[in-house]
Order: structure tokens, then sequence, then C-alpha cells
């Protein structure tokens, strides 16, 4: 079961990673934007449960909290560590056969994980390389600080996306980040790209 080890400011003032000493899980993070969007996600009710959590971007390192405007750190901080390190994931036991081979008990029900994106692009191929440039030059310096990028739309070089974690609603990110990811993408990819936010 992991344990919170450090608690670290973002550059969005309203949200703060929660540092693990051990994988929370495998698999896609997790991004819960309301507590509708935790339905069926035991880790992902329980941090909305809090009162003041109004987001909750879950990776298997890290947990970046958002918290309302008029809620204190003081207030939360150690309700939200209480949930990270009460959650448990589920695992499926092994029950050995007769016949040597092993049989898995009844799995529970599998975590809810984001949707996949259906990006509409009217040009797949540059879609493409936008994605290849986002992966090796924008997500993992977003990812240090708690956060991550979707894209959502490419349509007459009007690039679509969604800052998701600490980047939502942080204001570098709404304006320098941005900002750089568009010049990025106009030099690499095409000077005719604009990027705007969903």
């Amino acid at each position: 079961m992991p344990n919170v080890t450090a608690v670290i400011p973002t550059p969005n003032p309203l949200a703060n990673k929660f540092m693990l000493d051990a994988p929370m899980f495998s698999g896609a993070p997790r991004h819960f934007a309301s507590p509708k969007h935790a339905m069926g996600d035991a880790l992902g009710e329980s941090l909305l449960g809090v009162p003041g959590v109004i987001e909750a971007y879950c990776t298997a390192e890290f947990i970046t909290v958002t918290r309302h405007h008029a809620t204190d750190w003081d207030m939360i901080e150690s309700k939200v560590i209480d949930c990270i390190e009460a959650y448990k994931p589920k695992r499926v036991i092994g029950i050995a056969r007769e016949d040597g081979a092993s049989a898995s008990a009844p799995a529970a029900a599998p975590a809810v994980e984001e949707a996949p994106i259906e990006v509409e692009a009217d040009d797949p191929e540059m879609l493409m390389r936008i994605n290849m440039i986002l992966d090796e030059n924008i997500r993992p310096f977003l990812d240090k600080d708690g956060g991550g990028i979707d894209v959502l739309r490419l349509q007459d070089f009007t690039l679509t996306v969604r800052y998701k974690g600490a980047c939502g609603g942080c204001p570098s990110a709404v304006t320098g980040t941005l900002f750089a990811i568009n010049n990025l993408l106009q030099s690499y990819v095409d000077d005719r790209l604009q990027v705007v936010l969903d």
C-alpha cells in the first residue's frame, strides 16, 4: 500500500502534488474532474468526497489534488493523505488446482480508467507529428508539475487542447506554457498552427 512521502506545491496555487513511495496502480492515469467522473472508482470517489476537493489527477507515482479557492490546504491535506493511504487496490488471488495449474478467483470490477479521447483530425499525419513533439518536449515537464495535456481536435491548422491536473486553471499554463507549445509546434511541425484551449 503506497504512502505519501511528500506534498509538493505546483505552479497552480490551487493544486498540490502528493508523491508516493510505491506505484499506486498500473495503467493509464485517471483524471477526475468532478464527482460524476469518479463514480465507480474507489480512489476517485474518496478523494472527491473530501469537502473542498474539486479535481484529482492520479498516476502511478503521484496524485495531484485541486482544491476549491475558498478551501485552505490546512483543512484538507491530512484528509487527502488518509484517502490515498487507505486505498487498497483489489488484486486477484491465485488458487492452486489439483492438476497443478493456477486458477484465479473472480476478479473484482476493474478500476475505472479515463476513456480514450477520440481526436478529430483533418490531417492525421500532422497530428502524429504533434503528439510526438508533445511527448518528447512538453508532457514530461507538465508531468513533473503534476499535470498533463490532451489533444482534442486538429481542424484547419487549429489545435484544440485541454489541460488536466495541476495544469488546469494554472495561470502560467494558460498563458506562458500555451504560448511555448504554440511556438514549438509552429517551429517543428507547421508555422500555420494555432494552439487553443477547449
